[in-house]
């Protein structure tokens, strides 16, 4: 993979969890659910693949590590927005005459509002750490270069002695 696709795919990762943030919000001010709305599992959304696939081959740089975690943590949060959201209450047929079911969604509502700043913080957390990988990434890659040209001339040294 070209050092480019790789600093494209983490751009792209940054994006996406902030247009999560942006979607979890939508959906608990009661915007229509869309098929990518639906929660998953970190395995599943673009950016998991990508880094539990080819994206390992970055496994040795500190901020790939770091980002399982609060990686894993977006996705539970999204999950319990999402349950509290479309799960209904569990309220008795009599409590549903007496609109407890309505009062029972309504505080299912606000526990889903209260995950949002939590949700914004961890993306922001995940956008910090891919922000943090990029550097790392240009970094190993100069290095990389540096290397190579150090070579290439004690090479073109030796050849002149």
């Amino acid at each position: 993979m070209k050092l480019s696709d790789v600093v494209a795919r983490l751009h792209n990762a940054r994006a996406a969890h902030k247009a999560w943030v942006a979607r979890a919000e939508g959906l608990v001010a009661g915007l229509p659910l869309e098929k990518e709305q639906v929660p998953m599992l970190p395995t599943d959304c673009i950016f998991g693949q990508w880094y539990y696939g080819s994206g390992q081959m970055l496994r040795k740089l500190p901020a790939y590590k770091a980002l399982e975690k609060p990686h894993d943590k977006l996705h539970q949060t999204y999950m319990q927005i999402f349950k509290l959201l479309f799960d209904e209450p569990d309220v008795s047929a009599l409590g549903r005459l007496f609109g407890q079911a309505k009062k029972a969604k309504a505080a299912q509502i606000k526990q889903a509002e209260k995950l949002i700043p939590p949700l914004r913080a961890l993306s922001d957390e995940v956008c910090d750490i891919l922000e943090n990988l990029e550097i790392q990434v240009m970094s190993a890659a100069r290095k990389q270069r540096t290397t190579q040209l150090e070579n290439t001339m004690q090479v073109t040294q030796s050849g002149e002695d």
